[in-house]
């Protein structure tokens, strides 16, 4: 994964046509597809500035299917790009035994943290599912293209309110095949973003239920504003 376009767009694999369309009218929400994936997201962090995250999943049923609780960060390193507005981002992806390898990001303007938090969670998924990962990955493609609700917010930046937007989409509620996904038809994933937030994306969460709980929770959160 070197460049952005090889790993947000090829992860989409959204349509020409698609990423044609015409801007939306005056006070319209953007579409899903060009905040998360599209956006200049990186040109309001300096050359040198280390953003970190924090990735939590949380335990109840979940812990029996994804594993034990985790708290850990994943740090991106940003540099300079080719152009003014391109950023290079190298990964720490979490730590100690944790530590996987990933990036690095070069001459982006989005910011590669979703990419790396959704393809963590469907791997993990697929894995002790025994799933499909490209079903799955390709289910989400065509929801975050499709389906997705982009609302105005506000939150809470440096201990001062600012806007944002927020998306949301349930990728699997009305899957064919959702009687054998042991409660991962009802995922829900979340994002926040603002553009007051370095980086711009402050939270990501994905949540699903199940009896006595959640069968998978986890988030991963802007640490600088905690």
């Amino acid at each position: 994964m070197k460049t952005w376009a090889g790993a947000g767009l090829c992860w989409l694999a959204l349509s020409g046509a698609a990423l044609a369309q015409a801007p939306a009218p005056a006070g319209a929400p953007p579409a899903a597809a060009d905040l998360l994936f599209e956006g200049p997201q990186l040109a309001n962090v300096a050359p040198g500035t280390v953003l970190t995250y924090r990735y939590r999943r949380q335990g109840g049923p979940a812990e029996q299917i994804l594993g034990p609780p985790v708290d850990d960060r994943i740090r991106l390193t940003i540099g300079a790009g080719a152009k003014p507005d391109e950023r290079t981002a190298i990964v720490e992806m979490f730590t100690g035994e944790r530590h996987r390898a990933a990036g690095p990001f070069e001459n982006t303007t989005a910011n590669p943290v979703l990419i790396l938090f959704l393809e963590h969670e469907l791997g993990n998924v697929a894995r002790v599912l025994g799933a499909n990962p490209r079903y799955l990955k390709n289910a989400i493609r065509a929801a975050l293209r499709d389906r997705a609700v982009v609302a105005p917010t506000t939150v809470e930046v440096a201990g001062k309110p600012a806007l944002g937007w927020t998306v949301e989409v349930q990728p699997f509620l009305d899957d064919p095949k959702k009687e054998r996904m042991r409660g991962l038809h009802t995922l829900r994933l979340r994002v926040q973003t603002a553009d007051a937030v370095p980086g711009q994306i402050l939270s990501i969460t994905a949540e699903a239920e199940a009896p006595g709980g959640k069968l998978v929770d986890e988030s991963l959160t802007y640490e600088s504003l905690r």
